[in-house]
């Protein structure tokens, strides 16, 4: 489970890196809500700019092997969700280890 201190932040993140061109993600108040959206922009970038997509997975620093399995799965309209799963994932890592550094833990 997800802390909700910790929906803020990931919206912070998600925004900068799938809605740059000025749109933003709407203010969530739960996980499944920011899965839902993020999985539906993911799916668009699949479908008009890929290369965007992957290179965005690669700039988060997705695990390859996890993105593999998501990538070539049998259930394909599952693949933006799994992916979603994967990125808000590694960002919840990064926001984590960024607020332990703060707090001097690290």
């Amino acid at each position: 489970m997800i802390e909700e201190n910790l929906i803020k932040p990931l919206l912070e993140k998600l925004n900068k890196d799938y809605y740059p061109e000025g749109n933003t993600l709407p203010t969530v108040s739960n996980f499944g809500e920011i899965r839902k959206l993020l999985a539906e922009r993911i799916a668009e970038l699949a479908e008009k700019n890929f290369d965007k997509l992957i290179n965005s997975l690669y700039r988060m620093d997705i695990n390859e092997k996890k993105l593999h399995e998501v990538l070539y799965a049998k259930e394909k309209e599952n693949i933006p969700s799994l992916i979603a799963d994967l990125i808000i994932e590694r960002q919840v890592q990064r926001i984590r280890t960024q607020i332990l550094y703060k707090e001097g833990k690290l």
